[in-house]
């Protein structure tokens, strides 16, 4: 227990926009697998010095986006993210892998930093599920030799009921090639209709609770392992929004004041964000900010309004820190654009 509380305290200052205490560039890159797996060149190539590769497949393959006999379509891209299986029919979609997730089922995503200083990765975030079981599993792992010398575990992280249990928290474990994961991360069960219903992983990256670094030339990787426990028709896993990220030096600077925290809504959000606050003076205004702190929306509020709707349409899908101000006091609140 106490070291899953220490692990949580490193895990939530690692995701926390707070001032790393190294000198490094920081690093947003997501995928957000729902149109397909290069959906969103504005996000995925952030800035200049990383070059993002097209996530793959081994032993995997997404749906063919035919309904079974008993079971319902899965698109290969949806707003659900992407459904993949071990088969690409619905009917037998996704035979069982034996065990626990085994190193030759995986979907990989890699950067690589072309640039010429050093890159921080601080965590590793996804949103997954199972579509028509409970059995569903995933284990992670990272190398920073394309898995030929080096293969690393991500000690543990968060799911969607707080930090994950060291029997279920995504360590894969032995590095042979048949080697089943020993203590795989429980996917949730997909419920149609209900896009609630796949939940948001954090992996920290842990060296010393600093994040890693990523030399000039260096090549970091992540694989993702599934499995699940049967071979009835349309078992897919369902992926979306894989994020690779480190604290952001320039939000640093605007750091969440825990008193006059934002209670925006909805978040995530997609076409438009309401902002509650108290009745709004004449100089009051709402500003975004992305990753990298630069200001990339803002609208006036009206004064004696106490709700300000800001149009998200024209920014591209990952973080923004929302602030309001009203000359006097300050707001903020994180977000998600989807």
């Amino acid at each position: 227990m106490k070291k899953q509380l220490l692990f949580a305290g490193t895990l939530l200052s690692s995701l926390a926009f707070a001032a790393p205490a190294m000198a490094q560039t920081p690093v947003f890159v997501q995928w957000p697998l729902k149109r397909n797996n290069a959906d969103s060149t504005q996000v995925r190539l952030p800035a200049a010095g990383l070059t993002v590769a097209t996530p793959t497949f081994k032993k995997l393959v997404l749906s063919n986006g035919l309904p079974g006999t008993t079971t319902g379509a899965y698109a290969p891209y949806s707003s659900n993210g992407q459904a993949f299986a071990t088969t690409a029919t619905a009917t037998g979609g996704s035979t069982a892998i034996p065990g626990g997730p085994r190193r030759a089922f995986f979907e990989q995503f890699a950067i690589t930093n072309s640039g010429t200083t050093a890159l921080r990765v601080d965590s590793l975030i996804f949103t997954a599920a199972t579509a028509n079981s409970a059995n569903g599993r995933v284990a992670l792992s990272y190398s920073r030799s394309g898995f030929t010398t080096d293969s690393v575990d991500f000690v543990g992280g968060k799911g969607p009921t707080g930090v994950l249990a060291s029997t279920a928290n995504g360590t894969f474990g032995a590095a042979t090639t048949t080697q089943a994961a020993v203590s795989p991360a429980v996917l949730p069960q997909f419920v149609a209709g209900a896009a609630s219903s796949l939940s948001t992983f954090r992996m920290a990256f842990v060296s010393g609770g600093t994040g890693i670094s990523m030399a000039a030339g260096s090549t970091l990787t992540v694989r993702l392992y599934f499995r699940v426990g049967s071979d009835t028709e349309g078992r897919y896993f369902l992926l979306r929004n894989v994020t690779l990220k480190s604290t952001q030096v320039a939000l640093a600077a605007r750091p969440l004041l825990a008193s006059t925290t934002l209670g925006v809504y909805p978040n995530p959000a997609q076409d438009q964000l309401l902002v509650p606050h108290a009745s709004a003076s004449r100089d009051a205004h709402v500003l975004v900010y992305n990753a990298t702190g630069a200001k990339v929306a803002s609208q006036d509020a009206q004064p004696g309004t106490t709700e300000t709707s800001l149009h998200l349409n024209a920014l591209a899908s990952g973080f923004y820190l929302v602030e309001y101000s009203d000359g006097n006091q300050r707001s903020t609140a994180r977000i998600v654009k989807e």
